[in-house]
């Protein structure tokens, strides 16, 4: 019987996301990793069976009944090893009540990256910015605890070839016929403005398709030329659309590290953050399009308003265009 690692690691999107550069090097080592997220990331992982999924409502800290509900469940899975992936308070609360022989947290180079992102408001970030973070990387550095030194850590989440071809016949779509658009991200200075010009120019040589929420579709459900897929898939099928595409163009988001975890090359386009804060794909995973202007990054996630106009994601859409084709067509 393979030892359990719980990880936990509740939100966001791309961080969940991100964790699943762990399932294999802990599988390889003979371990059985769990992960504890909030619900739905937990479908992401439906088609894995690699890892078991523990999924919690956020509501559950507000309630110490169902809160001791949850450790009561999670002690009888009988970790060998808890991994805190999320390095905050509540993950604390379960990593310190769950026994297990094993226990590490997530260094998450806090103070790098607000070091970073103050330091380059008075100009002196370069050092910083020239020395990228990587999340994968900062990730597995928490498996040395249990002997294990992982190279070259990617995201990766299976998909079932069954699924993929259902998703995309329901949508009738063909696989490696089409480009994956994530116009949308949390916040504005992570979102490019002009995706509706980008399309324009990606349609002359190929079918374009939209992923997102609720709200980047009622912002392009005008937009032509395009099948809007915007708040009509599940996580489940995001990954299969995503699966199937011959290339992801997309903000720094959740949506693009899910293109990055079903393989699919990634086009990501940065404006108030930075590659340096540890999100940006490897070069085997795509490429990065970013003005780095002297302000960027300003915000260690993009919250706020721009004083600048927003100057950092004024790229044109030819120029960006013109990387997808290179990108294909090698």
């Amino acid at each position: 019987m393979p030892k359990k690692v719980l990880l936990i690691r509740f939100s966001s999107l791309g961080d969940v996301v991100l964790t699943s550069c762990l399932i294999e090097p802990l599988v390889k080592s003979g371990f059985k990793p769990l992960l504890l997220t909030y619900r739905p990331y937990g479908e992401l992982f439906s088609q894995d069976n690699r890892i078991g999924v523990i999924e919690v409502d956020k509501n559950t800290f507000k309630s110490p009944k169902r809160f001791f509900q949850l450790l009561e469940f999670l002690k009888e899975t009988k970790p060998f090893a808890v991994v805190d992936l999320h390095a905050n308070p509540k993950s604390f609360l379960v990593r310190k009540l769950i026994p297990a022989e094993v226990k590490v947290v997530y260094d998450k180079k806090a103070l790098f990256r607000r070091f970073c992102v103050f330091l380059n408001r008075l100009g002196f970030a370069q050092k910083f910015k020239s020395n990228p973070l990587s999340v994968p990387k900062l990730y597995t550095q928490t498996l040395k605890v249990l002997g294990l030194k992982v190279e070259n850590p990617r995201p990766s989440i299976k998909v079932s070839p069954q699924s993929v071809e259902k998703t995309l016949k329901k949508f009738n779509l063909k696989r490696g016929e089409y480009a994956v658009l994530g116009i949308g991200a949390r916040y504005r200075k992570k979102e490019y403005p002009h995706f509706e010009e980008l399309i324009k120019l990606l349609s002359q040589r190929m079918k374009v398709v939209l992923i997102g929420d609720k709200r980047d579709y009622e912002k392009s459900k005008n937009w032509k030329g395009v099948l809007n897929l915007c708040g009509k898939l599940s996580l489940g099928e995001s990954l299969c659309v995503l699966k199937g595409a011959k290339v992801f163009v997309g903000n720094d988001s959740g949506a693009t590290h899910m293109a990055r975890a079903v393989g699919t090359s990634a086009v990501v386009i940065y404006g108030g953050t930075h590659p340096c804060l540890g999100f940006a794909p490897y070069p085997d995973e795509g490429i990065v399009i970013s003005k780095n202007l002297s302000c960027s990054p300003c915000d260690l996630h993009g919250k706020g308003s721009c004083d600048k106009n927003y100057e950092c994601l004024e790229i044109p859409p030819t120029e960006i265009a013109q990387k997808v084709f290179n990108m294909i067509s090698r």
